[in-house]
């Protein structure tokens, strides 16, 4: 790891070449989600298959890269995991989906996290049938402060995991809403492996007080990161030097959107007026829609 920030999984969001930008830009390690267990522990070659029924790939260059699976059964877990090692640098486990539709498989955090041996179980067993690092990514209760976090981060720990994520908001807050920091701290506080801290971390003076508050080893950005593109490389320099240069909105999307065109035109042989009719286009569709996500405009379900 070159630095202590990593891009968040986002399910479908990420094409290849704006995960190998933002890696351009300063994120340590990229992240592939939601990668379906029961989907790639049946299909008949190994392939990483999102819970949209879409496939993924990772590229040598954005590495070290962490492919996330999501499922409801330990033993398709499992297998599924040592199906996709090729692909991974790290395999995260999603013990903290809060979409409805996962729910309803029996893959959202609403059950799992209400059943801490299950997901020992389930770190124990994809230890046990792969070479890679574990990690994995919770949330801190369902409504409120009601489920034993600790507790879940401890078990990971007992059953082989490398590092836990934790996303300090509850299952009902989705996506915006106030993070509750204290609980990456005192999570880190009660676990002797790398903590991974999430949720609410929108500047680059969001992520280093996040470290600075709640000692968590690394942090991990998702809206933050298609709202300001620059976050990475503005969050690096800060930690670095202590100053963090007041870039405007236009020249931010210049620069990224610079890079971007690099690594498409390399990766997926886009010319730039396909570039600016296609990648740019739905870039700022899916940064719109994290605006809304972030202000608490649009819900998921």
């Amino acid at each position: 790891m070159e630095n202590r920030l990593i891009l968040a999984p986002m399910g479908g969001m990420l094409r290849p070449s704006v995960r190998l930008t933002y890696r351009r830009l300063g994120a340590a390690m990229t992240c592939i989600g939601v990668i379906d267990a029961r989907a790639v522990a049946r299909a008949e070659s190994d392939e990483l298959i999102n819970i949209l029924g879409r496939r993924e790939v990772t590229y040598e260059e954005e590495r070290p890269v962490s492919v996330q699976l999501i499922g409801a059964n330990v033993d398709e877990v499992a297998a599924a995991a040592n199906r996709i090692q090729r692909f991974a640098s790290v395999i995260d486990l999603n013990c903290s989906g809060p979409l409805q539709r996962l729910i309803d498989q029996g893959y959202g955090a609403a059950d799992l996290l209400r059943d801490p041996a299950f997901i020992k179980e389930m770190v124990h067993a994809v230890v046990e049938r792969t070479r890679l690092p574990i990690t994995v990514k919770i949330r801190i209760g369902m409504e409120g402060p009601d489920v034993d976090v600790v507790g879940i981060a401890q078990n990971c720990q007992e059953a082989g995991a490398a590092a836990i994520a934790v996303h300090a908001r509850f299952v009902r807050q989705m996506y915006f809403g106030p993070a509750h920091w204290e609980w990456i701290k005192t999570v880190k506080e009660n676990v002797d492996i790398p903590v991974v801290g999430n949720g609410a971390v929108h500047s680059a003076f969001d992520a280093q007080a996040m470290l600075e508050r709640t000692g968590c080893d690394f942090v991990m950005i998702g809206t933050g990161a298609f709202i300001n593109p620059l976050i990475f490389l503005q969050t690096n320099e800060l930690l670095e030097t202590g100053h963090c240069p007041t870039i405007s909105n236009t020249r931010t999307l210049l620069r990224f959107f610079r890079e971007y065109f690099a690594s498409a035109r390399r990766m997926e042989s886009r010319g730039l007026v396909r570039f600016l009719r296609s990648s740019c286009k739905n870039f700022l569709k899916v940064r719109s829609f994290m605006q809304g996500i972030q202000s608490g405009r649009v819900t998921l379900k």
